[in-house]
């Protein structure tokens, strides 16, 4: 296997990351909009209320997931830059 070959496998890992970490805040509203949904269909009589409250909840939640990830994200990417030996003042 080339360098070559690692890199751009690399690269690949890093861009799927960073696609899933993206779209964290979309799928917790839609996920959970879509249990408040079904709450206020079959369960409840209240229009809309749970599909708007969850909704919500699902995208402070996924915002919140996303925050982390992406700072867990960018310490990796800092420790393994050769560019920077670590240190994230470089």
């Amino acid at each position: 296997m080339s360098t070559k070959d690692t890199t751009s496998r690399g690269d690949r890992t890093r861009q799927a990351k960073a696609w899933s970490i993206a779209l964290d805040p979309v799928y917790g509203m839609i996920g959970l909009g879509a249990i408040g949904y079904a709450i206020d269909s079959l369960i409840t009589n209240t229009g809309l209320l749970w599909t708007i409250i969850l909704a919500i909840t699902g995208l402070i939640v996924g915002f919140y997931r996303f925050i982390r990830e992406a700072m867990d994200l960018n310490r990796e990417q800092t420790k393994s830059s050769p560019r920077t030996d670590g240190d994230p003042e470089t």
